[in-house]
């Protein structure tokens, strides 16, 4: 399904960060988060939805089932909840949602969020079907993030941590990291991806005071990755790390290997190689889709361009009102030959094609605006000799690009 009737979809983006109003709907369905298999539990800004499903993957080459909770969903939102290694079925998701539902609109109602909601009912659905391990990715933020209720994890992640939402997790690295580390147990470990020295003090800290190990060295990477990027190398060092320092579930090198090359991740730095757009391209051109929406984001992605040599670069490019659109476009803007602008569609928060050329053109970028990706596309369609297209700027743009490229989907 594209959104549940319940928690109302309108408000889907809504937050109001706490925990009471999770853990009193915890309680009034059974307290389902005390009966979830061994859980990893994941934080950051960048890397978080990447390292999940390394792990996955390497898990499941162990013959592990696995249970995973992700957001945003791209498509369908039942791809945020994995049950056993299955997506979780219309009927299964609509009985769990009543029950929640029902169980938050009892005298006295609790006004839960849409993401609060949510998650409680896949806390649910994980209680009732059986697997060996949860990879329980956080919304935002980690302390007051609707996902921190277990009192006690496997272990604890925090991938790499930069500028996003800061008006609801701080204006510095150190409150946000603050923020991130607030998923970290008391005798649980974390593994800590790569960190601004800043950020790093404050989960080092953290860690400290919880009795918890911190471990930072990363193993090294030797295997064929199915994801593009370099930034790609750091999150599946950080999954292999992870795989090997748990002891629960032993898993060999060849697992490992195995599941490092089956890993997919839809679009962070996805290849293209079907579908109606990518059929609008010419033959010299490359298609690339990527959802990368803050500066750190923006910092793989102009790596990944510079590496396009002699290729002219179009980026079909959209973002959200919250997000710093003139630091990512000033990011990208030497590697860019042509922006084309769009605005997202059915989205209230994304910003108009005419604010997006105007920051475009302010920091010297060559952007035009198109109505929709079939004008973009024919756009580009007309160019000559090699040439790269990238849609990136928001996930929201990259899940309506999937949904309307009808084919896509290969790694």
């Amino acid at each position: 399904m594209k959104f549940p009737v319940w928690p109302n979809p309108s408000g889907y983006r809504d937050i109001d960060l706490g925990l009471s109003r999770v853990y009193d709907l915890l309680s009034r369905v059974g307290n389902p988060h005390l009966k979830l298999p061994p859980t990893i539990h994941i934080a950051g800004t960048n890397g978080k939805g990447s390292t999940l499903a390394f792990l996955r993957a390497i898990f499941s080459e162990s013959g592990l089932k696995i249970h995973s909770y992700t957001s945003p969903h791209l498509v369908n939102f039942n791809e945020r909840i994995i049950l056993a290694d299955e997506e979780i079925s219309d009927d299964f998701l609509n009985k769990i949602l009543s029950e929640c539902k029902e169980a938050a609109e009892r005298f006295p109602k609790i006004p839960v969020t849409f993401f609060e909601g949510i998650t409680v009912a896949a806390f649910l659905a994980f209680s009732r079907v059986k697997a060996d391990l949860l990879l329980l990715e956080v919304g935002m933020g980690g302390r007051l993030d609707a996902t921190n209720v277990l009192p006690k994890v496997l272990c604890s992640i925090i991938t790499p941590i930069s500028f996003d939402h800061e008006e609801f997790l701080g204006k510095t690295l150190a409150k946000i990291a603050f923020e991130k580390a607030g998923i970290i147990k008391k005798n649980c470990p974390v593994f800590v991806g790569k960190q601004k020295k800043s950020a790093l003090q404050v989960i080092e800290e953290r860690a400290q005071a919880m009795g918890s190990e911190a471990i930072c060295r990363l193993s090294t990477v030797d295997y064929r990755l199915s994801l593009e990027g370099a930034h790609q190398k750091e999150n599946a060092a950080l999954a292999i790390t992870v795989a090997l320092a748990q002891k629960q579930f032993p898993v060999t090198q060849k697992q490992i290997e195995n599941g490092i090359k089956k890993t997919f991740w839809p679009a962070r730095l996805q290849k293209i190689f079907s579908g109606k757009f990518f059929e609008m391209l010419p033959k010299s051109c490359e298609l690339y889709l990527d959802g990368s929406h803050n500066l750190q984001g923006a910092g793989t992605v102009i790596k990944f361009l510079k590496l396009q040599k002699n290729k002219k670069i179009f980026v079909i490019f959209s973002m959200l009102k919250d997000k710093n659109c003139e630091g990512f476009l000033k990011k990208i803007s030497k590697e860019v030959d042509q922006l084309i602008a769009l605005t997202i569609p059915d989205e209230t928060k994304s910003r108009t094609t005419d604010e997006i050329n105007k920051i475009a053109k302010k920091i010297g970028i060559n952007s035009v605006a198109a109505k929709n990706f079939d004008e973009a596309f024919r756009m580009i369609g007309k160019c000559d000799g090699e040439a790269v297209a990238l849609v990136c700027g928001s996930l929201y743009l990259a899940g309506n690009f999937l949904e309307l490229n009808v084919t896509s989907m290969s790694c």
